[in-house]
């Protein structure tokens, strides 16, 4: 499809839409698009081709193949995930493709297969590339009643961005109960991807109401190895329905419809411990003047792969700790996946006395994961690189200045929306300032007033940011009770107020005297649990502890270091 024909239908159905609007026929507006020059570099495709049956495309197989591979190279796509496909489909891609591989499963039979190949083969099922030098192949039948056509669930297992990821499809039915079987194809992907980030490329024939079909719950719940599931389009205001606007959500279980009937049949979901800043469109890449490839329109999504730890400096997969020295200069403690720490690294010489440091999430889009730093008035990005050291600082983009007195801790995506959110204590309360999309590595606040989500009893409070403690996608809150050494446990609430009914953690106590620096980085230890460190006092010098993290509070703490640390002004 053109460029000047796709920004035309573009305005046609914003045409349509604001006429529907005046009507009082509907309550959103129309999509909106993903640019190709622009866009998070994780690309993938999902798309219901219908190679048979009387929505199949009238094209010739030379053409037809011709249609998709334009719209795959011109994505940049590194995973494309296809349904209702015949073998012979899947074959003209295959060796049209050069640079990926493919892997294929049938389902059934159809004679309208015969159409795709020169030997008449008449095989129908699903289809997954990956833009990889090898892939892996797996894939299981599904439990259906007898008499039905059977249905499976498919993936290859490759790099992608660097990582080691599954790119899984399937279709399912609805007469797979409760769930149209997506428990099942759960179940299948967390073996198969043992840890590993996931890619899901759907058509889940899911019900009239697709924002509220339960048939989805399994996949965006996820499973303990696998995580919960964002769905690529769920940020896409255009599409939101009345409840989400209204309440002010910056996320909405809804998506731009993939079918004529205005159904939402198709989907992308991503792991959400790995993808960050999804975003998703559909659109009929058919030429004009031709009837369509599908009676499904081809959705393609895009996201950012970070390393999956958004408190991992070093690229191994584990958190790590910041300490601001007495002298000004500035430490990276790699941890060891055990509570433990390695070898202190030098990563900033002179100038950090003072600073409030801390690290979770990537303010530059690069996938690594930065370090925001208050010093003095101003507040900056140190890009990490991924191997534990930092790039030139960058002002923080919205309000660079202005911090002096403030507390500012990079603390996860709190309000839900994909990207990376900064926590203020001041003497007045706890504020959100949310965070923006990156524009050519540029950090930045999004373009709205900070939010005041706890009240000045905080000014009281020291700060923790464990991450996502709930698995609701959205990181929460830790508060140390100065006065009483309390640790209290708030939920996010997206853009709303934290609440006055948080939940003591139960186990070692954390009065101020006794352990004068806390910080947690999530889960540690890898029990999916959030942790906790501590500097406790022994005498004159204080060590440091690491105090595993249960589901009602703290564990027995463990020395981690010993000495030496009551030189360490502030941790990160």
């Amino acid at each position: 499809m053109t460029t000047l024909r796709r920004i035309a239908l573009r305005w046609g159905v914003r045409l349509t839409a604001a006429l529907a609007l005046l009507a009082g026929t509907v309550t959103v507006a129309a999509a909106d698009t993903v640019d190709p020059a622009t866009a998070p570099p994780v690309r993938t495709i999902t798309y219901n081709v219908c190679g048979a049956h009387t929505c199949r495309s009238d094209l010739d197989p030379a053409a037809w193949t011709a249609e998709l591979r334009e719209e795959v190279l011109a994505w940049d796509t590194d995973a494309l995930m296809l349904q209702e496909l015949c073998i012979g489909q899947w074959a003209a891609l295959r060796d049209s493709l050069p640079g990926y591989k493919g892997v294929w499963t049938s389902t059934t039979t159809d004679p309208d297969c015969a159409k795709w190949s020169a030997t008449g083969d008449a095989r129908f099922g699903l289809g997954v590339f990956v833009k990889a030098p090898a892939v892996e192949r797996y894939v299981a039948n599904l439990t259906v009643p007898a008499n039905e056509e059977a249905r499976s669930v498919l993936c290859a297992r490759g790099p992608v961005d660097g990582r080691t990821t599954l790119a899984c499809t399937t279709h399912l039915a609805q007469y797979i109960k409760p769930d149209n079987g997506s428990s099942q194809v759960m179940a299948h992907i967390e073996t198969w991807a043992a840890g590993a980030p996931v890619i899901l490329g759907t058509d889940l024939n899911a019900g009239m109401e697709a924002v509220y079909d339960p048939a989805l719950n399994p996949i965006r719940t996820g499973l303990p190895g696998t995580g919960p599931f964002v769905e690529a389009d769920e940020n896409d205001r255009d599409f939101f329905t009345e409840n989400c606007l209204t309440s002010g959500a910056t996320s909405c279980h809804s998506g731009e419809p993939t079918v004529a009937s205005g159904r939402k049949f198709d989907h992308v979901f991503l792991s959400a411990r790995d993808f960050h800043t999804v975003r998703a469109d559909a659109f009929e890449p058919e030429s004009p003047g031709t009837k369509p490839l599908s009676d499904h329109k081809l959705l393609r999504a895009a996201a950012r792969l970070g390393s999956g730890v958004d408190t991992d400096l070093t690229g191994d997969g584990r958190p790590d700790v910041l300490a601001v020295k007495d002298d000004g200069n500035l430490r990276l403690y790699p941890g060891t996946g055990d509570g433990g720490l390695g070898t202190p690294r030098l990563i900033g010489t002179g100038g950090w006395s003072g600073a409030v440091v801390s690290h979770r999430g990537d303010w530059t889009g690069d996938g690594h994961p930065d370090v925001l730093a208050r010093i003095g008035n101003d507040l900056w990005v140190y890009p990490g690189t991924g191997g534990g050291e930092l790039g030139p600082r960058l002002a923080m983009g919205g309000r660079p200045t202005g911090w002096s007195g403030l507390t500012p801790l990079a603390a996860g995506d709190v309000d839900g929306d994909g990207l990376p959110d900064v926590l203020v204590r001041s003497g007045t309360g706890l504020w959100l300032h949310r965070g923006g999309e990156p524009k050519a590595g540029q950090p930045t606040f999004a373009p709205r007033a900070a939010l005041q989500i706890g009240d000045a009893e905080w000014a009281g409070y020291d700060v923790l940011t464990p991450g996502d403690v709930d698995g609701d996608k959205k990181a929460d809150v830790w508060a140390r009770d100065r006065a009483t050494g309390a640790v209290k446990q708030y939920p996010s609430r997206g853009t709303q107020h934290l609440g006055t009914d948080p939940a003591t953690l139960g186990g070692a106590t954390a009065a101020v005297a006794d352990r004068r620096l806390l910080l947690s980085a999530g889960d540690v230890n890898g029990d999916k649990v959030p942790d906790l460190w501590s500097t406790r006092s022994e005498g004159t010098a204080e060590n440091l502890e690491f105090l595993p993290g249960t589901p009602t509070g703290f564990g027995p703490a463990v020395t981690v270091g010993t000495g030496g640390w009551q030189w360490i002004d502030s941790l990160g």
